[in-house]
Parts: C-alpha cells; sequence; structure tokens
C-alpha cells in the first residue's frame, strides 16, 4: 500500500466523515459551477478524489446516471455505496491514484475538488494532466478546485500548493484552455473559513 493511500485509508477509518475539515453538507459550489458549463443528466461524470462527498447524491438526483467515483480510501467509497443504499449500484467506484490510472473510456466533465493541490511533486502534477487530457471529451469539461493564495498551506497533515489562475496555466497541457475561475469561502464544520480557487478548463482537440 503506498503511503498516500495508507494515508487517507486512516483517515476515513478512523475519523467521522461529517466532521473532517473539508466536509460540506451540501456541494453548492461545485453545483453551480456545472451548471455554469450547462452539464447535462446525459453527461459522463468523472469525481476524482471523491471521497465522502455529497455530489454524487445530487447528481443522482438530477438524473445523471454515468458517474464514476475516484478515490485511494476503498473505505471512502464503501461509505458512498452504503449512503446511496438502493442506489448504490449506480456509480462505478475506483480505487486508485489518479497519477497513475490509465482509463478505458472518456468523460465529458471532470470534477476534482480537492485532489490536485495535493500533488507537491512536479512529476505527478504532469502526470495528473496527461490523465485528464486523455480521459476528457472533445470539448470536454474540467473543474478543479485548489486553496487559493490566501487559502492554508496544509491540510489533513500534509503540504499542499496553492493556485491563481497565473500558476494553473503553468500546469495545464496545450489542448487544456483554463475558461474562467471562481474564488470561494469553505466554511468548515468547526466554523473556520478556508478560500479556495476553483478554475474551469475547457478541453480542446
Amino acid at each position: 500500500m503506498s503511503s498516500r493511500k495508507h494515508h487517507w485509508e486512516n483517515i476515513y477509518k478512523t475519523k467521522d466523515y461529517k466532521k473532517v475539515g473539508w466536509y460540506q453538507e451540501s456541494p453548492e459550489i461545485s453545483l453551480e459551477l456545472l451548471s455554469k458549463i450547462h452539464a447535462e443528466p446525459s453527461q459522463s461524470v468523472i469525481d476524482v478524489g471523491c471521497g465522502t462527498s455529497v455530489l454524487v447524491d445530487n447528481l443522482i438526483k438530477k438524473g445523471f446516471r454515468d458517474i464514476t467515483l475516484v478515490d485511494l480510501s476503498e473505505e471512502a467509497l464503501l461509505a458512498i455505496k452504503d449512503r446511496l443504499g438502493n442506489k448504490g449500484n449506480i456509480p462505478n467506484y475506483l480505487s486508485q491514484d489518479i497519477t497513475k490510472t490509465t482509463f478505458t473510456r472518456t468523460f465529458d466533465i471532470w470534477h476534482d475538488r480537492a485532489v490536485f493541490h495535493f500533488l507537491t511533486d512536479a512529476n505527478d502534477r504532469k502526470d495528473y494532466m496527461l490523465t485528464l487530457s486523455r480521459s476528457l471529451s472533445n470539448d470536454g469539461w474540467a473543474i478543479i478546485g485548489t486553496f487559493s493564495l490566501n487559502g492554508p498551506r496544509t491540510c489533513s497533515g500534509l503540504d499542499i500548493v496553492q493556485y491563481d489562475e497565473d500558476k494553473m496555466n503553468l500546469e495545464l497541457s496545450p489542448d487544456l484552455e483554463l475558461e474562467d475561475s471562481v474564488t470561494s469561502i469553505h466554511v468548515m464544520p468547526n466554523g473556520k473559513e478556508q478560500e479556495y480557487m476553483y478554475f474551469i478548463i475547457r478541453h480542446e482537440k
């Protein structure tokens, strides 16, 4: 088991996921950005580093059926499947490291609320972007959330990389175009605030 996987498995085995700092009762900002790119229920969505996010619950309510959930933690994926109950068979669950994954298909929409900012190694970031480029359909969209330059420098005991538009542009491969960015304040369960920046990226071929 890799050290990254061990870290996240331990988090979800030992903590109440509703009390971790990144927990959202409602993924409002993600839903707003999906609306902004005119996401349709007929489209395929991959949620990278989903953890135990309730985004999938909301997507299912909106009629989405082609949903893939990816996380290092099998515990997190099992928690989602259990929570979804009789709808737990709708998503496709993959416990994989996104920097080492090759998909056999493409997706219309890539959503990542907070994986990319954990990639402090430049090679990992390059591998992530290669996977993103290969995995997005023509004219597909990616929504990537990271801590902003005003956000925390660490999360869950791990270092992160903060981003603004200039820094994100330096990471994108040539076929990925940064279309827009939005700053969002996340209120943690303990009441503290964290500033995120969400990037809307278009795949152009």
